[in-house]
């Protein structure tokens, strides 16, 4: 049936099947291994020297801002900038059944929304200009199922066994819910959800020490600019929300309200980066804060404030379509494990 993680995959199917069943999905989530190792090969052939490709994005990137004019946190009307050094998305990957990754280039843009976006909050201000003056790699895709269940094989992590679903129509913190089976059917190409703050960071602390690069939270300045990618609308793809753009509650998916798409399933943004709004919420590193009042103008997270609730980015697909805006805040208790809850995952270059 091929290596344990796989079994433990296959069990996040459902949450109650049958042998043949489980046998069935055993299959599909070797396969899904076998597709990925099959790529994985292809494109460490490709890319022999990847140190020496991030060494040189390093420097590209460092002249072009040490070349741009000072920051001015009030010049809010100004357009995004981009300092781009590859005409194309580059990768990074560690390994077959690790995430994928796409360096983002440094850029800046003005973060919260403008007072006349529909269904703002008064928590995305007051609006302020950011510069993140480094390129950062990030995830391709939300962590999926198949790349959690390795990990929690490898190291016995328990991500416990219980997490507030909507199962019946009632939203309740349900027993025997879990990443493994969140009451709905998932497969190992679609996102881990039902995981805590602590099940976030595990999981990094794990990708860290396994392959010798510094694996982290987002911070919420960091998602807002990855989210928009260039873009100033109320969603990366314009000021509507559209038809299957996105999984969420009114996005038109053959998903929305039922269950978590897979995570290629719709249009990368242009970043190259996939699901960034809506399917799942994404933890961040930052404490939560009402306002953005003393908030940090350089990408980095802000760590003053409540740090009991963190904050989270992205929306869920049982979020109301206006919660997926790419200003949008939301935060949740560190311990909360909810059905619409998982991570996305960055890397310091």
């Amino acid at each position: 049936m091929g290596p344990s993680w796989i079994r433990i995959a296959a069990l996040a199917v459902v949450s109650t099947v049958g042998i043949s069943t489980l046998a069935a999905h055993a299959d599909a989530a070797a396969a899904w291994l076998k597709d990925r190792q099959a790529r994985f090969a292809a494109y460490h052939a490709a890319h022999l020297h990847p140190a020496a490709e991030i060494a040189r994005i390093k420097a590209a990137t460092a002249a072009l801002v040490a070349a741009a004019p000072p920051l001015d946190v009030r010049a809010l009307d100004g357009g995004p900038v981009i300092w781009r050094v590859s005409p194309r998305p580059v990768d990074l990957w560690d390994g077959a059944d690790l995430p994928q990754m796409i360096v983002v280039p440094a850029g800046e843009y003005t973060m919260g929304s403008p007072d006349a976006e529909a269904k703002r909050d008064a928590n995305e201000s007051p609006r302020h200009r950011v510069r993140i003056a480094y390129s950062f790699a990030v995830s391709k895709y939300p962590i999926t199922v198949g790349e959690y269940a390795r990990f929690v094989d490898r190291t016995g992590y328990d991500a416990g066994h219980s997490c507030y679903n909507y199962e019946g129509g009632k939203y309740d913190q349900r027993e025997g819910r879990s990443w493994r089976a969140p009451g709905f059917e998932q497969a190992a190409v679609n996102p881990a959800v039902c995981l805590s703050y602590a099940d976030a960071q595990a999981y990094i602390a794990w990708l860290s020490k396994t392959t010798g690069h510094a694996y982290r939270l987002l911070s919420e300045a960091e998602y807002e600019y990855l989210n928009r990618a260039g873009t100033t609308g109320a969603y990366w793809w314009g000021e509507d929300i559209g038809r299957d753009q996105a999984d969420c509650d009114g996005c038109g998916s053959a998903w929305d309200k039922q269950r978590t798409a897979p995570v290629d399933a719709f249009s990368p943004n242009g970043f190259g980066l996939y699901a960034t709004t809506g399917n799942n919420w994404t933890w961040l590193a930052d404490c939560w804060n009402d306002s953005y009042v003393g908030a940090p103008t350089d990408g980095s997270a802000n760590l003053s404030g409540d740090c009991r609730p963190h904050a989270l980015r992205g929306g869920s697909w049982v979020s109301h379509a206006w919660i997926l805006r790419s200003a949008q805040r939301h935060k949740d208790l560190t311990d909360a494990r909810h059905v619409g809850i998982g991570l996305r995952v960055a890397r310091t270059l």
